[in-house]
């Protein structure tokens, strides 16, 4: 059997709260935006190239890299190996570029619903690994910063 082996990128959409999360109809799964790394592009570039790609959304801010972490899987007569690496990411507005015309653009819309989901509860509502465990490191680094800010207020 052969092997394939490449890296992903994606995001970890949060707002006041609430995680993107997307919902693939077809197959009743649920996931977060990840896609290819490209020659030469960085992995933060990637990641914010296909959270953007797959939810709309244009306005992102990186506030942390989560790590990276191997998926394994099955895929017709390969075994592919794909080296995931996520970010946490701010939504900043809600603007949306709904005239995406990169490749995937209109299989995207057509596949994908855009769910929102507390952060504290997304974990469970992904289908795979390693998204769960992304989704806790990002409900954890988020819970920590509430924390210290917490502390940073009282102490003025």
């Amino acid at each position: 059997m052969e092997t394939v082996r490449y890296h992903a990128a994606g995001g970890i959409v949060v707002r006041g709260g609430q995680a993107l999360l997307l919902y693939k109809k077809s197959k009743g799964e649920t996931m977060l935006p990840k896609g290819h790394v490209e020659a030469g592009e960085t992995l933060e570039a990637a990641a914010l190239r296909e959270t953007r790609e797959e939810t709309g959304y244009l306005n992102l801010r990186l506030l942390a890299h989560l790590g990276t972490a191997p998926a394994r899987f099955r895929l017709q007569r390969q075994e592919i190996i794909r080296d995931e690496t996520y970010f946490l990411m701010e939504l900043l507005d809600d603007a949306r570029d709904e005239s995406q015309i990169h490749a995937d653009a209109e299989y995207d819309r057509a596949v994908f619903e855009l769910r929102w989901t507390p952060v504290t509860s997304a974990p469970e509502q992904l289908t795979f690994e390693p998204a769960k465990t992304f989704a806790r490191r990002a409900a954890e680094w988020l819970s920590r910063r509430e924390r210290e800010r917490d502390a940073n207020h009282r102490y003025r």
